[in-house]
């Protein structure tokens, strides 16, 4: 029997007899992507040695999460302060967009690219002081399939089956080819925890990982307390304890940061931003600007008979005048008509089927019958730049004679609300989602949960976009899959962001580029 931390045995072993897999695979089936460089970090002044030895780190995150139920919150703020220093995954996906070992050791690849054959490392701890095995993985891919959130379930709606052949081996087989899959058990959807965890345990106030800090005292609206992991079986971090605060007032926490109440902001999204350049000439601080791994983008509920109607979308399309709308971000953004993500992806381009043209936007409006105008209900969250971008997209849709009336919401009733109950008829958000999320099956809006339309061009594409082991041929497909996204209006891209992040200027060793927005403490250190 396999006893967890309380004493108490949870299940019975099946072991198998099976030859154990070889060396890691260099190259798997197009899974790995190319290094994003032209997001690399960019730093305004160099971190100074100092004779620091604290080993007590306070960092500010502007977002707390509705809950820390990882299995259905799809917030961007679980996952900042969790993932890779709680919870680990499958494989690693590195901030160059390599792919190498992590709770499995190695890999082979069937020469059809259909089955998976992992390796799970030997001596592995979970923070209950479990060990590690294959069932505790075949649990977690199998529970990752049913979730309700995207960012782990899509990517396994490929998978035929999952088995554990032996305590050490899982083997997973694919119902066709994925460039993609590998990639994605380094994200969310390689999520592993301890078997019968959801059913044993209460995720929305606790976790249970692996990684080299334990998940410790929560309290709701101020922080969050992680201790290092004594048996963490990779490199021991070299702060002992990380104090996550809580607090959408960057005012404060960047006079906390000048007062030395803090060490790192992890995210400038909002009043902030107007002060960066005064802590970027400072030699006592660091501003990074983090990879562009999210967008701001409007959507639009396909559930409203007014907008499948294409002209009515397009016209809403040609409303918005993305110069404008990114002056929020003082220079930290780019204008982008396409849903990649990251921005750094090969298959990125300028295309933008429906530029800023507002007397296009009107004729069009006519055209499907809407003259005179229309109302559109628009909830947004009360947090980061929405506000800003709340107040530019109305003026410039009222511009072309659509009234739009804005409704503001925390962000837990907006999650609830908006985003899962499709309690709205225009959204905006910024959000990490890659474009093989939003199929009709893919749980995201506005062709995901909320929506009753499947767009059957769309579709196609989207099921074969990922199948080509080419490179070329993938890059072709992925290219022409944004491009139609675009071309249907239901999505108008707004801005790829780059979000400022300041801290000590000593302070050494957290990446630039948020892998699946994780804020990665794994390496953080005093000094050069």
């Amino acid at each position: 029997m396999k006893v967890r931390g309380n004493g108490q045995p949870t299940r019975l072993h099946r072991r198998f007899a099976f030859a154990l897999v070889a060396a890691l695979a260099v190259a798997a089936c197009g899974g790995s992507t190319n290094s994003s460089t032209d997001t690399a970090s960019v730093e305004t002044v160099a971190p100074a040695a100092t004779g620091e030895t604290k080993t007590e780190l306070t960092i500010v995150t502007p977002q707390e999460p509705p809950s820390w139920n990882y299995y259905e919150v799809g917030a961007n703020a679980l996952r900042v302060p969790t993932f890779k220093n709680v919870q680990e995954t499958l494989v690693e996906l590195t901030d160059e967009g390599k792919i190498i070992p992590m709770l499995a050791e190695s890999w082979e690849i069937s020469a059809d690219g259909l089955t998976y054959t992992f390796k799970i490392r030997q001596g592995v701890k979970f923070h209950d002081g479990s060990d590690l095995d294959s069932a505790d993985v075949v649990y977690s891919m199998k529970k990752n399939a049913l979730s309700p959130n995207s960012k782990l379930s899509a990517p396994h709606v490929n998978v035929a089956s999952v088995e554990a052949t032996d305590a050490s081996t899982v083997v997973i087989k694919l119902k066709q080819v994925s460039s993609s899959f590998l990639k994605e058990l380094g994200q969310s959807a390689g999520y592993v925890v301890p078997e019968n965890f959801l059913e044993d345990s209460d995720p929305n106030s606790t976790m249970i990982g692996t990684g080299p800090f334990v998940f410790g005292e929560y309290k709701p609206g101020v922080s969050l307390t992680m201790t290092a992991f004594a048996d963490y079986w990779g490199d021991k971090p070299f702060f002992q304890k990380l104090t996550w605060l809580f607090n959408a007032d960057e005012t404060a926490s960047l006079n906390g940061l000048q007062a030395g109440e803090n060490d790192l902001n992890v995210a400038i999204l909002d009043a902030g931003i107007e002060r960066v350049d005064t802590f970027a000439k400072d030699p006592k601080y660091k501003v990074t600007l983090q990879g562009s791994t999210e967008n701001s983008y409007m959507w639009l509920n396909v559930n409203d008979k007014r907008f499948q109607d294409i002209r009515v979308r397009q016209a809403i399309a040609y409303a918005i005048n993305r110069e404008d709308a990114i002056t929020v971000y003082k220079g930290n953004a780019r204008p982008t008509c396409l849903m990649v993500i990251p921005d750094s992806e090969p298959y990125n381009s300028d295309y933008c089927p429906y530029p800023y043209n507002p007397e296009k936007a009107k004729a069009l409006l006519a055209e499907a019958g809407f003259a005179s105008g229309m109302e559109i209900d628009y909830p947004f969250p009360t947090v980061a730049s929405h506000p800003f971008t709340n107040a530019v997209l109305v003026e410039q849709l009222k511009a072309v004679g659509i009234t739009v009336k804005p409704r503001p919401q925390d962000l837990t009733t907006w999650l609830d609300k908006t985003w899962t109950k499709g309690g709205y008829e225009m959204g905006e958000i910024r959000d990490s989602a890659g474009i093989l999320q939003y199929g009709c099956k893919g749980g995201r809006e506005p062709l995901g949960k909320s929506s009753k339309l499947c767009i059957k061009e769309f579709e196609d594409k989207l099921a074969k976009a990922d199948t080509y082991v080419n490179s070329d041929e993938y890059l072709a497909a992925m290219s022409d899959l944004v491009k139609t996204f675009a071309d249907l209006a239901w999505v108008t891209a707004i801005a790829a962001v780059q979000v400022p992040m300041i801290s000590r200027a000593d302070l050494a060793g957290v990446p630039a580029v948020r892998v699946n927005d994780g804020v990665d403490m794994r390496k953080a250190h005093w000094g050069n």
